[in-house]
Formats: C-alpha cells, structure tokens, sequence
C-alpha cells in the first residue's frame, strides 16, 4: 500500500515538473516571438536582397561580354559570402552570441586571403576591368610592350592574340596597374608614315603626289585633318610625315596598302626615295696636293 501512494506521489512531481516546464517553455516561446519575427524577416529580406545582388550583377558581367566562367564564379563566390553574412545575422536575431563565430569567420577569412593573395587579386582585378569597361572582347590593347587582340577575359587572366597568331596570357591584376592603351577606344585613328625624299625633289609636286593617293582610297576619312608636312632635314633625305585618319578597324589593311601606294606613286612621279649615302666635296688646295701626288708618284716609276 505504502508504494502504491509513493509512486503516486512520484507520478505527481513529474506531472508537476512537466507542467512547469511547459510553461517555461511558453514563456520562453512567447518572449522569442520578436526574435523569431525579426528573424524570418531577415531570412526572406536576405534570400529577396542576395537574389536581387546576383541578378544585376550578371545583367552588368553580361553587358560587359563577361566569359561564362567568370559569370559563374563570382554568382557562387558572392551568393556564399552573402548567405554566411545572412545566417550570422539570423542567430545574433535569435539572441545566440555570435561574437566567437565572427572572430572564427574573420580569422579563416584572413587566413585565406594570406594564401590566395595574388588570386584573389586578379580575380578582383578581372572583376573591375569587366564592370569599367575599359576594354572588352575584340579591342586591341597595348601593355608592358604586347600588342594584341583581347580574345577572352577571364577570372583570373585576359588572354590577347598578338598579331603572329600568339596567344598571351597576361594576369588582371597586371593590366590593372600597368599603363593599357586601347586601340579602339575612339572612333577613328590617325596613323603616321614617314615619306623620305632627295633633297632634289620638289617638295610640293611630292605633297601633291602623296595627296592624291589619299583621296583615292575610300577607307581613309576625307572628312579629316590628313595632310604631309615636313618632320626634318635628314642626312640623306627631306623626311616627310604622312597624317593621315581611318576607322580603327581598317587600321592595318589601310597602312600595308598606303605604304606600297605612296610608293608606286611616287616611282611613276620619277620622285626618289633616297638611300644614306655620304657626298664628299674637295677644295682647290686638296685638288692640288692630289695633282703632285700623283705626278710624283708616276716619276718615282720611270726612274
């Protein structure tokens, strides 16, 4: 009988102590009600903000003709960075001390850095040469003495085409602390030919000679400042210089064809391009030491 009513008297504390911490429980349910809002508020603001970051951030690598590669790397890079940041925030909402996961975040974060250094430079590099444009995939771009054709940019390099068909691969971070020129950046260019002529020739039937193969070619820009002018007085030669504008893309085919014009041109003009050559000129007095040199030595033989 006696432990019949001590087991009732033990069912009835754990009944108790189940009561009690139901209402511990409901207490404590009721006052995180604004943790939790706060919480779910952060979740579906986060998920909506991250989706929004992403979306234009592709439409932007897209409009910069970004390869797919990079495109994707950095979605996957930025999505994670922004979901941790979002989680962290979600547990310090819930009242969890997130202090010591920050400063473990934090510390992995630069432990990382440390090691990717030079990679995450020129992928930060990469990243700000495609969203500033300042070239893109079909620009010829000059650097630390390379010319070439920007064929791919990528996450880590910028791979040109030189014009022997070379493929260079040339790390952002380079071409974003070096000088770039970019070739096709303006709408036309101007391009320099230097015309050697004998100082024989009559300087305004040459201009008017090279003028004319100018206007003959349709890829040149009459609507431009093209002109032949005198640079300087060579050794050898009067040197002309040749100013003369065309549309970036007619660049090249326009100086190979203008040179072998100008040439021809000036061939059937009887105009010539001289080669270096030195004209030695004797006085009187030279002439006559030469003369009894020369008579001495005839002498010296008869004898």
């Amino acid at each position: 009988m006696d432990s019949i009513i001590m087991d009732g008297e033990d069912m009835g504390q754990k009944i108790s102590r189940f009561q009690q911490w139901l209402n511990d429980t409901g207490e404590w349910f009721i006052s995180m009600i604004p943790n939790f809002i706060t919480a779910l508020v952060i979740l579906i603001g986060g998920w909506w903000l991250i989706k929004l970051i992403l979306k234009i951030m592709t439409k932007a690598l897209e409009r910069g003709k970004a390869d797919q590669t990079v495109i994707t790397f950095l979605n996957s890079l930025i999505k994670t960075s922004l979901l941790i940041v979002m989680g962290v925030c979600i547990l310090s909402a819930l009242g969890f001390d997130v202090s010591t996961l920050i400063t473990a975040l934090g510390a992995a974060a630069v432990t990382i850095g440390l090691a990717l250094k030079d990679s995450l430079s020129n992928v930060a590099s990469g990243t700000l040469i495609i969203i500033n444009k300042k070239f893109k995939t079909g620009d010829f771009i000059e650097t630390e003495g390379i010319i070439g054709e920007v064929i791919k940019i990528e996450m880590m390099y910028t791979t040109l085409r030189t014009y022997d068909y070379k493929e260079v691969m040339i790390p952002n971070s380079r071409l974003t602390t070096n000088n770039v020129i970019n070739h096709f950046t303006m709408d036309a260019r101007r391009l320099e030919i230097p015309v050697p002529i004998s100082y024989k020739e009559d300087y305004d039937k040459a201009r008017n000679v090279i003028m004319n193969v100018l206007h003959e070619d349709e890829r040149i820009l009459q609507d431009k400042n093209n002109k032949v002018i005198i640079d300087k007085f060579g050794e050898s030669s009067v040197d002309l210089i040749v100013w003369l504008w065309c549309l970036p893309e007619n660049y090249w085919p326009v100086l190979f064809d203008t040179r072998v014009n100008i040439k021809k041109a000036l061939d059937k003009s009887g105009i010539s391009i001289p080669f270096n050559q030195l004209d030695v000129h004797l006085d009187g007095d030279i002439n006559d030491k030469l003369d009894y040199l020369q008579s001495t030595s005839k002498e010296k033989l008869k004898k």
